[in-house]
């Protein structure tokens, strides 16, 4: 599959909303989706940051119903239709499960895989007056296996490829299309803040990069071409599929527990 960074347009005419979209993955694929001729819209818990120009830019927790109730009523307001929703939004805990809180999980739980229940339950009546459409749920490799240390996450990863399966199989009659992305390593400020947070951040992604095929990390941008593909028209007959992008990162390697110091990387 090869995608052109070119101007195909080939959402013209489409209208897609992306939650956390102000940074990371979410405004890379905001961006690339603008690029491709969609209306976009994101949200996320504050805009103040990280709007693309010529998107409509919206403040909400998608944890919350209402919330999302909202949300859904203006992109219908402000652009008239929906035919593609990203739930990308996402936040990660590094513990295990004997050092993680009650209060801790269910913030995950709540972050990762309620907004996906909300964004798609509130979505789908915009959907099927559009005719159908196209969700696509960020996951994450790590919804196939479990990393060391990120229980609650490992989790909550999971939870959104079975959810995926369950949408695709529900809506699919309606013309409603589901997959998920499951990048590995992405260069966003959510990796860097675990880089920062080990004793030698330097070595800490050199590591990283080691144990990809390719030798290296993926980048927001890479995983918005995948986005985009699933978005349009091209990916029509492409549903209930959990695509990994990974560098290689799965095809063989696995992880060494045994070893000093941090945990996650062999």
């Amino acid at each position: 599959m090869t995608l052109s960074a070119g101007t195909s347009q080939s959402l013209a005419g489409k209208v897609a909303l992306i939650t956390g979209g102000s940074r990371g993955i979410g405004h890379a694929i905001a961006r690339r989706f603008r690029r491709e001729g969609a209306r976009v819209a994101t949200v996320s818990r504050s805009t103040a940051s990280g709007a693309s120009a010529g998107v409509l830019s919206l403040a909400g927790d998608v944890s919350s119903e209402d919330d999302v109730v909202d949300v859904m009523h203006e992109v219908e307001r402000a652009l008239g239709r929906l035919d593609v929703l990203v739930n990308n939004a996402a936040v990660e805990l590094e513990a295990r499960i004997d050092e993680t809180s009650v209060t801790q999980w269910d913030h995950v739980m709540a972050v990762n895989v309620r907004s996906v229940f909300l964004c798609t339950k509130h979505a789908l009546p915009l959907l099927r007056r559009a005719g159908g459409g196209s969700i696509i749920n960020v996951s994450s490799v790590d919804g196939f296996w479990a990393e060391p240390g990120l229980a609650a996450y490992n989790a909550s990863k999971g939870a959104v490829l079975a959810l995926t399966r369950a949408i695709a199989i529900d809506h699919g009659p309606e013309g409603v299309r589901c997959n998920s992305i499951c990048p590995s390593y992405v260069v966003t400020d959510m990796l860097q803040q675990f880089f920062d947070s080990q004793p030698d951040p330097r070595d800490a992604r050199a590591r990283a990069e080691s144990v990809h095929a390719l030798r290296r990390l993926s980048t927001p941008d890479e995983v918005a071409n995948l986005a985009l593909w699933l978005a349009s028209d091209e990916s029509s007959f492409a549903s209930g599929q959990s695509f990994v992008l990974d560098g290689g990162l799965t095809a063989g390697r696995s992880f060494d527990l045994s070893g000093p110091g941090m945990a996650r990387f062999p």
